[in-house]
């Protein structure tokens, strides 16, 4: 197990929510944080709540110069960084017919756009030192359809595969060092999921836990629960009649018909 005392680890979407509890839980292990967020004066207030060196910064992750500003503004400030938490992260539930354009794009742009783009930024610290880590929060719909979520669902899909890719690129060039951590959480009880129509929501305290030990133990997937690793499997032996009536017997279809999140948009 490494330990990541005094280490400098940068999050996203640290405003609120999970993004919060990383910075607090890193806090509490003696780490440096980069808190980064859109939101200024939820950002101030995280930022109050612990008492290691911490340097905030709005920005929207989706954009690339406002990236690069950001990147340049942090070496200058707080140094290189070790620890990448690619937690920033929007969901709308629609059905995709339905879904308004500008929240499909802005589906992609935060949660696929956003952490490709911060990795790229912070990735060349990780190499310079030849050590550190990348989380990237996937979701449990990265590893089957989600009816009324499919540009969630499909934000998700593409995080994970970066996540595998960059993960195989290290080992490819020689930085063993630079470890990930892929994360495949069901519904998690923030104001993001509010009204979703499930019997499992995974506290985000427990998340976090779960994050931060297998960031210390170099663990590649954490699954949540346990038994969503056997999706995929399942996915690919079952006939697809048969694995569809299971996933609607079980109401994922219903999920998302009366999720509100933090203000449905007509």
């Amino acid at each position: 197990m490494k330990d990541c005392a005094g280490k400098t680890v940068l999050i996203t979407g640290a405003a609120m929510g999970m993004g919060r509890l990383f910075a607090l839980k890193f806090a509490r292990a003696s780490c440096s944080l980069v808190l980064v967020d859109i939101d200024q004066q939820a950002l101030a207030a995280t930022a109050s709540e612990v008492s290691v060196p911490v340097h905030t910064y709005t920005c929207d992750i989706s954009d690339r110069e406002q990236v690069n500003s950001l990147a340049a503004s942090v070496h200058r400030d707080a140094g290189m960084i070790d620890i990448i938490v690619n937690n920033a992260g929007v969901l709308y539930g629609y059905p995709f017919v339905k879904c308004p354009d500008d929240l499909i794009a802005r589906t992609i742009d935060v949660n696929v756009k956003g952490s490709l783009l911060i990795t790229r930024a912070f990735l060349p610290d990780l190499i310079t030192r030849r050590r550190g880590h990348i989380v990237t929060m996937a979701s449990a719909s990265s590893l089957t359809g989600v009816p009324d979520l499919a540009a969630y669902a499909a934000s998700k899909h593409a995080v994970a595969g970066f996540s595998e890719s960059l993960r195989l690129e290290m080992k490819k060039y020689g930085f063993d060092g630079i470890t990930t951590t892929l994360v495949f959480p069901h519904f998690v009880d923030t104001g993001m999921v509010t009204g979703v129509r499930s019997s499992i929501l995974l506290r985000p305290e427990d998340v976090v836990d779960r994050v931060f030990n297998a960031v210390l133990k170099d663990r590649r997937l954490v699954y949540m629960p346990w038994w969503l690793r056997f999706i995929p499997l399942l996915i690919s032996v079952l006939p697809a009649t048969l694995g569809d009536w299971i996933l609607f017997t079980a109401g994922v279809s219903r999920t998302m018909e009366s999720w509100t999140g933090h203000g449905k948009t007509p």
